[in-house]
């Protein structure tokens, strides 16, 4: 894939394996015509001083911003990159759960789908949150009328075009990752592909405990009322 690329990496309390994330990254995707954008929200730890050290580095934009959660981050980062000279914007998450290799599957070939979805074949999650992914599944496919196998999954590769045509539909939401999946799916302009996914070792998750029930919820509801 002979194309511009931006990564989307949003950061949370991630000092003990940001680092490591970001130099693999650069490492495995050296070949392709990449920038990465980290953009840290409002981590409480060291996580700000970590991803400094990459400030300097070639194709690196470092971003620091007040907190707003990681949906707001994820649309914050669609816009920086749909804002700059760039065909496809790819989106992961930082808390080292995905073979960065796993990324050269989605840029060495040209694909015609708007949307790459990183299907994980053995999540290495908590059993919740396998049962919320599977509840989502099934709310998509009732209202919606179409099957999205891993509608949340951060590792995937969108074409900026659709991007731009639709953000304005999932700007102000908190799951605007699981929003694209059901537009790219419902224009059948989908695509997956089986990648790994690890035990997460480090970091804290951002949604947790009685907050994790919250944002279920307001989740379904946007889900359902998502036209």
């Amino acid at each position: 894939m002979n194309k511009k690329i931006f990564i989307v990496l949003p950061i949370y309390n991630e000092e003990k394996i940001i680092e490591k994330v970001v130099n693999e990254l650069i490492d495995k995707t050296s070949q392709f015509n990449i920038k990465i954008i980290l953009i840290n929200d409002g981590s409480k730890d060291r996580t700000k001083e970590k991803i400094e050290r990459f400030k300097d580095a070639k194709n690196i934009i470092v971003i620091n911003k007040e907190n707003e959660g990681h949906g707001k981050t994820i649309s914050y980062g669609y816009k920086y990159a749909m804002n700059s000279d760039c065909d496809y914007i790819f989106q992961m998450d930082s808390d080292d759960q995905f073979y960065t290799d796993d990324i050269k599957q989605f840029l060495k070939e040209d694909f015609s789908e708007n949307l790459i979805i990183g299907r994980r074949k053995k999540r290495k999650d908590h059993l919740i949150r396998l049962i919320i992914t599977n509840f989502m599944k099934l709310i998509i496919l009732i209202f919606h009328g179409v099957s999205v196998k891993d509608a949340n999954s951060p590792f995937r590769l969108i074409k900026k075009s659709f991007l731009s045509k639709n953000i304005d539909r999932v700007k102000n939401s908190i799951i605007p990752n699981v929003l694209i999946s059901i537009i790219a799916a419902k224009d059948k302009s989908l695509k997956f592909i089986d990648v790994e996914h690890k035990e997460r070792e480090t970091g804290e998750v951002s949604i947790k405990k009685w907050k994790l029930f919250s944002f279920c919820l307001k989740s379904l509801n946007e889900i359902i009322l998502f036209k």
